[in-house]
């Protein structure tokens, strides 16, 4: 069963050219989904990693879909080759090796692998500090006031303000903070 993988960070990017360079290799079910490739802790990727069987073949449009972590990048392909699946990265046709001498293919294979985890991550690291720099320059123009509050006694959604409120109740009744946490379903720094 040929099964693709798609992802962006965020949902406000388009999976449009990934499902249509998937669409084209014939595969039988696509994964998706827009979260982070920091690391592989993403429902839909470990879904996948499940659902795929020896003789499988996973596709992904680049091997940064898997993720932008070069250990975890690393640590994917070895299952996928533990479990018998073959993965086709479709932006690196070189990483398809047939020499005849197995041991060479994956040889090489793992070499170029290593390579592209590499430029992954280290193309995170770079997004990271440029939007770092972004933030220092925002905050000296004074036009960065950070992430807007979500949990206060103006905010329009319901639910939002009735956690604000009973947060300030439940603290005003000196409730142990880690308890007001589980109660209202947010972290202990949020309250």
């Amino acid at each position: 069963m040929k099964v693709a993988y798609i992802r962006t960070s965020t949902k406000e990017q388009n999976l449009d050219r990934q499902i249509h360079a998937v669409k084209k290799e014939n595969v039988d079910k696509i994964f998706s989904e827009q979260l982070s490739g920091k690391d592989t802790n993403r429902p839909i990727f470990q879904e996948m990693m499940s659902y795929v069987r020896a003789g499988d073949e996973v596709v992904i449009v680049s091997l940064d879909r898997l993720g932008r972590n070069y250990t975890d990048i690393i640590e994917t392909v070895r299952l996928l080759q533990e479990k018998k699946v073959k993965l086709n990265v479709l932006d690196a046709p070189f990483l398809r090796f047939h020499t005849g001498n197995e041991t060479l293919d994956k040889a090489m294979s793992d070499m170029f692998i290593s390579l592209l985890s590499y430029i992954a991550e280290s193309e995170r690291t770079k997004i990271l500090e440029r939007q770092r720099q972004g933030i220092i320059q925002a905050k000296l123009r004074g036009i960065y006031k950070g992430r807007p509050l979500k949990y206060h006694a103006q905010a329009k959604n319901p639910k939002d303000k009735l956690v604000f409120l009973n947060v300030n109740h439940q603290l005003e009744q000196e409730i142990p903070i880690r308890q007001i946490a589980r109660e209202n379903g947010i972290s202990k720094s949020t309250v």
